[in-house]
């Protein structure tokens, strides 16, 4: 019973209308009516059962590729319009954040949404936001290509997951690298501070403030209300040291690995790690996968629709940054795609892209998960170069006559925190 997540970041339309309002990004009203279609999937999937609607973290897309330059906003603003569904981010770049700010907010939506929001991490690859966004940071873009940039950019990542999960989880802060201090600065504190001995020592965190009024810690505030925080995903590394990492934090990786036999060693890989850092997952659990789906009444007409919607992105974004060529079988040699061979036949050759009628869709489905069966399933839409009647359409009849038959799995009542029975009373 795969937990499906559906993924859609959005775009704001297909050629015509990135032409008709170049640039796309900046138009307010085309990002209106996106919005407002944003509002109609989410109640739709809420009412059809699905576990989640996740979203990504970009910016400067005037060509309105991926328009989410805070996708903890859309999930506030979508978290107010569902009851069950679950929302997140697939995911935030950690590498330019402050770890503690993000920590803060993340917080924040968590309460305004119910305990119904989930967290995805990701270390960020395109460098025409994340030079600009990172510089005070000092950190850039991923890049295989730059030892020194690919390094701080992970140190970064991995710091900053750090300090986030300590400060969801700890009444009283403290840390020191050489990266990031809390207190600052940590080995002196913060001295003479007003409230000491009015409200601090008496109602702060115990040990914030020591005898002379110094602070020797932060609280962040407030701590989420999940416990002991949102469920952490990890999007969409297929390195095997990012998956022993994730395996040792119990992260929830999601992989586009496709053809999904490439992914039996990650799921075995992640298994063990996770093993020895004490959680006890079966193969495929804790796990996630990335799919793409066009169901229809004929596979010339599900062809049609992919050509359509899917390929935008697939070739002439993704594709552009060099995402296409793990898309290979593991004795193929040579460039992807082939020679004489579309974007479109390569994604459905390889799985990523399932397209057909309800039983295609079914069995190619079925094969995949037979394959690993995992946890949870990542449906890459492409709203709005897809428009929200076909939308909605595709993910009617995914839930409606896909899902029944692997057994579409409800959003769970979120972990929460208990609420002290002093903080009640004194309201």
């Amino acid at each position: 019973m795969p937990k499906v997540i559906v993924q859609i970041y959005p775009s704001m339309g297909g050629y015509e209308q990135m032409q008709a309002h170049r640039p796309i990004g900046r138009d307010p009203m085309v990002f209106q009516e996106v919005m407002k279609g944003m509002r109609d999937i989410a109640v739709a999937m809420d009412e059809l059962g699905y576990w989640g609607l996740s979203h990504v973290e970009h910016h400067f897309h005037s060509e309105g590729m991926e328009m989410s330059p805070d996708p903890g906003l859309w999930n506030l603003y979508l978290g107010q319009a569902t009851e069950r569904l679950r929302h997140g981010q697939l995911g935030y770049v950690l590498p330019s954040r402050d770890p503690i700010r993000l920590a803060e907010k993340i917080a924040m939506i968590d309460h305004m949404v119910g305990g119904r929001l989930f967290v995805g991490i990701a270390r960020g690859y395109q460098k025409r936001w994340m030079n600009v966004l990172g510089q005070r940071l000092d950190v850039g873009a991923s890049d295989r290509n730059d030892e020194a940039a690919e390094e701080r950019n992970k140190e970064l990542y991995f710091e900053h997951y750090r300090i986030m999960k300590l400060a969801w989880e700890m009444e009283l802060l403290q840390y020191k690298s050489r990266h990031y201090e809390a207190p600052f600065p940590f080995d002196e504190g913060i001295p003479d501070w007003p409230p000491a001995d009015t409200l601090t020592r008496k109602y702060g965190a115990p040990g914030e403030v020591d005898e002379d009024g110094t602070l020797l810690g932060v609280s962040v505030v407030p701590a989420p209300l999940q416990d002991p925080h949102p469920p952490m995903f990890q999007p969409f590394s297929v390195s095997p040291s990012t998956v022993r990492w994730a395996g040792s934090q119990g992260l929830i990786p999601i992989t586009m690995f496709a053809p999904v036999m490439l992914a039996q060693w990650y799921a075995d890989l992640y298994r063990h790690e996770a093993g020895k850092a004490g959680f006890d997952f079966g193969i495929g659990q804790n796990m996630g996968l990335l799919r793409g789906f066009s169901i229809h009444k004929s596979r010339i007409a599900a062809q049609e629709a992919m050509e359509k919607y899917e390929v935008l992105a697939w070739r002439d974004w993704y594709g552009a940054f060099g995402h296409l060529r793990g898309f290979k079988f593991p004795d193929e040699d040579g460039p992807i795609p082939a020679p004489g061979e579309s974007v479109l036949q390569r994604l459905t050759k390889v799985g990523l892209l399932i397209g057909g009628t309800v039983d295609d869709v079914k069995r190619n489905l079925e094969e995949q998960l037979k394959t690993v069966p995992f946890e949870y399933l990542v449906w890459h839409l492409p709203y709005a170069v897809m428009p929200l009647d076909e939308t909605l359409e595709q993910l009617d009849l995914f839930a409606t006559k896909v899902m029944p038959e692997f057994g579409l799995e409800a959003p769970e009542p979120p972990k929460l925190r208990t609420i002290s029975p002093a903080a009640v009373a004194s309201h």
